[in-house]
């Protein structure tokens, strides 16, 4: 995916051959307002969100019915197979504005974890040091969440071996 801005001052969206299309007006809230995927970027980006969740098949998309679309999986452990998480990734009404909301639904994770947001919450980036370090709405989709996700949990499993949280800390 790349972002550029046209000479009309329009920001749009490539990602692999795809039409550019024009970044959708969003966060302006509104009782009427269709689901972000709905809207004809929307749905331009939902294709784009199912093509980049192709690399993790255990998850399966839900809630486009209700308004409320997120993915839910599990993903196992590298450093310990037999252990199993079921994670969750809800898209925000203002997605792509604001980035999805990541969860460890199960299991309960011991009080004490570093690197949590909220219990079950893992802290997968830094948003104060810009993109590179963070989300970026034009390029970050739920495939790069889970995949954060899963080198949390790997942390998560060196912490409780050694007492130390590998890599940087905020």
């Amino acid at each position: 995916m790349t972002l550029t801005n046209s000479r009309d001052g329009e920001s749009r969206l490539y990602v692999s051959g795809a039409p550019p299309v024009a970044l959708p007006e969003t966060g302006r809230g509104g009782q009427d307002r269709p689901p972000w995927y709905e809207t004809p970027y929307g749905a331009w980006r939902l294709s784009a969100e199912r093509e980049a969740m192709r690399r993790f098949p255990g998850f399966t998309l839900l809630g486009l019915d209700v308004g409320a679309a997120y993915w839910t999986g599990w993903l196992r452990s590298s450093l310990h197979a037999d252990r199993w998480f079921f994670v969750k990734v809800a898209y925000p009404e203002a997605f792509p504005d604001y980035p999805p909301d990541v969860s460890i639904e199960w299991p309960t994770l011991p009080d004490g974890v570093p690197h949590l947001l909220t219990p079950g919450r893992p802290c997968l980036y830094m948003p104060s040091q810009g993109h590179r370090a963070g989300y970026e709405p034009g390029r970050t989709t739920a495939a790069t969440l889970v995949a954060w996700t899963a080198l949390w949990i790997n942390a998560f499993h060196a912490w409780q071996a050694t007492g130390r949280w590998p890599g940087r800390s905020h």
